[in-house]
């Protein structure tokens, strides 16, 4: 994301499961010198057989509650989501507020093109398809703005939210990163992609997922996008993610880290965060703030401490 922009909002970070008994492992036992696909959690040993076990939903309930509670020492208020769309299992770890998407909101932008094109309401160029790629592997603001404007604005978010029945979405008034949802929302968003709801017909969502999958570590103003799920699930089969960031409102950092992850795309996962502004300068007073509309963050150490509990809570959730 890059400093064109004031952004500002809530963080929190969702998980949906069902939650669970203290200390149980997150998936079946495997036989020793085996490789483990554990539905989408992949871990290589020796030598052997491979088996697959879903993710235990009931045994997340306490990783969650510690994940959280580590963030809290770290500054940081955080709510976890995880769906398991095989089954359908869905819970909310925390407050189910609204937050301002920042980035995330390129995943509404792309749905709606690509649907209104699939339709015959629009025609979209070579170059449009670019920008869809750009904005969603590389987090290209000019991209996403260049669309923004030139297909409706904040008709764009209107259209989606009626179409995938979001209860908590809310078009901005200007610019699209002011977009506001919830973290419930951006499960129900992710499964109707991979399941092929909503309208999006097949090319349209292997687009997405595609581009979802290639997501490179970097953004465009180079920014490291690899936080919560890329790096927390990096041995997971076939992550595809997107992220979102903003500094600041009331001293505090927004990170959202959203995607997908294991055998047909079966765990959807929203990790949202509002984190203070943190240096370890003892004599960091809090008057500088790394604000995204004026500053360049890449190199931010409060940025970088704020991602670090991103991933530390995926980690202690799934590891």
């Amino acid at each position: 994301m890059t400093r064109d922009r004031f952004r500002s909002g809530l963080a929190l970070l969702v998980v949906t499961a069902t939650l669970s008994a203290c200390g149980a492992p997150l998936h079946g036992a495997p036989a020793v010198g085996s490789e483990v696909s554990a539905g989408g959690l992949h871990v290589e040993a020796d030598a052997g057989t491979s088996i697959s076990d879903p993710i235990r939903m009931d045994a997340l309930a306490d990783r969650i509650g510690r994940a959280t509670q580590l963030a809290a020492e770290r500054g940081a208020e955080v709510t976890v989501a995880v769906l398991d769309r095989a089954t359908g299992a869905r819970s909310v770890g925390g407050v189910d507020e609204p937050i301002e998407t920042a980035s995330v909101v390129k995943l509404f932008i792309a749905d709606d093109l690509l649907f209104r094109e699939a339709i015959g309401e629009i025609m979209l160029t070579d170059d449009d398809y670019d920008l869809i790629g750009a904005m969603l592997t590389r987090s290209d603001d000019s991209a996403a703005s260049l669309l923004w404007d030139s297909f409706d604005g904040p008709e764009i978010v209107d259209r989606v939210v009626a179409r995938h029945s979001l209860r908590g979405t809310v078009a901005p008034a200007d610019f699209w990163w002011n977009t506001v949802t919830t973290a419930s929302d951006i499960l129900t968003w992710y499964d109707d992609l991979l399941s092929g709801r909503a309208g999006l017909d097949e090319p349209a969502s292997a687009r997405i997922v595609g581009y979802l999958i290639e997501s490179e570590p970097t953004g465009t103003d180079g920014y490291d996008q690899q936080f919560g799920l890329p790096d927390g699930l990096s041995y997971a089969v076939d992550l595809g993610s997107k992220a979102g960031w903003m500094c600041c409102l009331d001293s505090q950092w927004i990170h959202l880290s959203t995607g997908f992850f294991g055998n047909d795309h079966r765990y959807v996962v929203a990790v949202l965060s509002r984190e203070t502004v943190t240096y370890q300068d003892p004599e960091y007073d809090g008057r500088f703030l790394p604000d995204t509309s004026m500053y360049d963050a890449s190199d931010d150490e409060s940025a970088r401490h704020a991602r670090e509990t991103v991933t530390m809570v995926v980690e202690t959730v799934f590891g």
